[in-house]
């Protein structure tokens, strides 16, 4: 039994389907979506407001236990989504109030989650409650990622303190010593990514080349598949004192779980990403040395492709944007760019901030004067 991963398979149910857009698929397995819902909603303390963590399982990890900061950030996510994709795939009043309740338990825990487990000397979130030494990385790139900060400040300060874990190979989690972990370290590059501070997307691009570097480049690798995790000094002796039993044959050279630079170069970077129920959005990173990025990815709902070039400009007033990008029919979205731009053509006519941007053709889009 393991908490963690029941709030894991929740974001995946989410996750499938908005990628599909199967409507029938969700009727069809709602009734099981809100049964692992309300397995969440009863395991949070009502005094406090977070879920207690009874089944620590986990992916290896050592703490965990107690009001888990992991196990609430992916709790606050799946609720978050679950209520969203709630909303937007039926017009069920029922399923709507559901949704509300959903998240009220969400935004009560992101307040707990803020007033419990945030230290402020170190701007990090501890483990859990009882602690004041551990202060996780899984826990707090899953905050970063998830959106538990409060304000663009806070984040800012969670994203920069990450970075302490950092080795000339990658960050040694702290929740398992000796130990450098190309999935919650993908999670982190991910978090970076989402943070709105200019300098977040280049420590994303500074941690992906530096441990996706060794693990694509090392001697000890296939060159062409990502290992499950190594040792703080490079080695395949990956939980070696954690069931593993000093035994490098027991380490994955080709896991799926240290992928995740792929899915965080194909949405973050390039930017167009499927955010909800038939909803995507263009937000590219602004991530300097890059001056061309494509990408594109199928769906049941249709193929998402996209282009992007910086175009130069008198520097005295900024840098030019070019951009194409195909969505499927029957889906919209909206284009947020991470520059103030002196004017921004969809199409040749002037896009309102925010304003929605129907799918089903390629769209052409043109910033001047990006600063």
């Amino acid at each position: 039994m393991s908490d963690t991963y029941h709030a894991w398979s929740l974001i995946s149910i989410f996750n499938y389907a908005v990628f599909t857009g199967d409507a029938e698929w969700v009727g069809r397995h709602w009734a099981n979506v809100t049964r692992g819902v309300q397995f969440v909603l009863d395991g949070i303390d009502a005094e406090s407001g977070l879920h207690e963590q009874k089944q620590p399982n986990d992916w290896a990890r050592q703490g965990g236990g107690g009001w888990n900061s992991a196990l609430n950030a992916l709790d606050y996510h799946a609720l978050k989504s679950l209520a969203g994709l709630a909303r937007s795939f039926t017009d069920d009043e029922s399923v709507h109030v559901l949704a509300q309740e959903w998240d009220n338990r969400a935004e009560r825990m992101k307040k707990a989650f803020n007033e419990i487990l945030w230290v402020e000397g170190q701007n990090l979130y501890r483990d859990n409650q009882s602690t004041t030494t551990l202060f996780p990385q899984d826990g707090n790139a899953l905050a970063l990622l998830y959106n538990l900060t409060t304000s663009p400040a806070q984040a800012e300060a969670l994203s920069n303190s990450l970075t302490r874990f950092w080795t000339p190979l990658g960050p040694v989690t702290p929740e398992l010593p000796d130990t450098i972990s190309p999935f919650i370290s993908s999670i982190e590059v991910l978090a970076h990514f989402s943070t709105a501070h200019p300098a977040a997307p280049e420590r994303a691009m500074n941690l992906t080349r530096t441990l996706w570097g060794y693990l694509l480049d090392s001697p000890l690798m296939t060159g062409s598949t990502l290992a499950e995790g190594i040792s703080a000094n490079g080695s395949l002796y990956y939980r070696g004192n954690a069931g593993y039993k000093n035994d490098a044959r027991y380490t994955s050279l080709s896991h799926g779980w240290s992928t995740g630079p792929t899915l965080a170069l194909s949405f973050k970077v390039a930017g167009l990403e499927i955010v909800g129920w038939k909803t995507w959005v263009f937000r590219p990173s602004a991530v300097e040395a890059l001056g061309e990025v494509e990408a594109g990815f199928w769906s049941p709902m249709g193929g998402f492709d996209v282009q992007w070039s910086v175009v130069d400009e008198d520097s005295r007033v900024g840098f030019g944007f070019e951009a194409k990008f195909t969505t499927p029919e029957d889906t919209s979205g909206s284009v947020n760019l991470p520059w103030k731009c002196a004017t921004v053509l969809l199409d040749g006519v002037e896009l309102e901030p925010g304003a929605e941007v129907k799918g089903g053709a390629t769209k052409v889009l043109q910033a001047s004067s990006c600063i």
